[in-house]
């Protein structure tokens, strides 16, 4: 379930090609004997992020028909050449069979927006705690050894090595608080960026649903 369920986020590259051009665009291009320029490639999503969110909105799930089953039935029509349009009216036309109206589809959307913004907020309520246990106590331990190596240099010549061991901790605890700040902001940088896949890939969906169904 979890598999069919990340597939309907996640476009294939068969998908791509079969959606990205319409016959009158490449027409205009092979008139013009210049292809179209390329845009830079995104940010690959995290996988285990994604995978998490995944799984926040399949626990979640709604019974019956509601926005995801109405995603899966958009999906097998994905490398249908057919407009977008008909598209999601051919859809919406499944998702009517079962007594499935477009406010219901529309309110199950937001229904799953809300599952992932709690799981937002348990995401950085998280990193916060891993923040405050992996920067913030070790900021502060550096200080600590800091001052030790203050302190220790007003010693005499044989607590040098001493002084020394010191200087190398904190030169290790330099490296676990960079190590740290960046495992931390890689991850909520790649949460954020898969939150926005799904998130503007539902709004998108609400307002095509707006768009195409009257």
């Amino acid at each position: 379930m979890f598999k069919n369920l990340k597939s309907l986020f996640v476009i294939t590259e068969e998908e791509k090609s079969a959606t990205s051009e319409q016959p009158s665009q490449v027409k205009d291009k092979q008139v013009a004997g210049e292809p179209a320029p390329k845009a830079p490639a995104p940010k690959p999503i995290d996988n285990s992020i994604l995978d998490r969110l995944i799984k926040a909105i399949e626990d979640n799930n709604q019974s019956g028909f509601d926005y995801l089953e109405y995603r899966r039935s958009l999906k097998s029509l994905a490398a249908l050449p057919m407009e977008e349009s008909i598209k999601f009216q051919s859809a919406f036309a499944t998702a009517s069979t079962m007594d499935v109206t477009l406010e219901k589809l529309l309110d199950s959307i937001e229904f799953y927006k809300k599952v992932l913004l709690n799981e937002k907020d348990n995401f950085f309520k998280a990193s916060k705690q891993q923040y405050a246990q992996n920067v913030e106590g070790r900021i502060k331990e550096k200080q600590a050894v800091s001052d030790l190596i203050k302190e220790k240099s007003l010693a005499i010549q044989k607590l040098t090595e001493e002084i020394r061991a010191h200087q190398a901790h904190m030169e290790e605890l330099n490296k676990l608080v960079e190590n740290a700040e960046a495992k931390i902001k890689e991850t909520s940088e790649n949460f954020t960026q898969a939150l926005q896949m799904l998130m503007s890939q539902m709004e998108q969906d609400g307002e095509k649903l707006k768009q195409y169904i009257k």
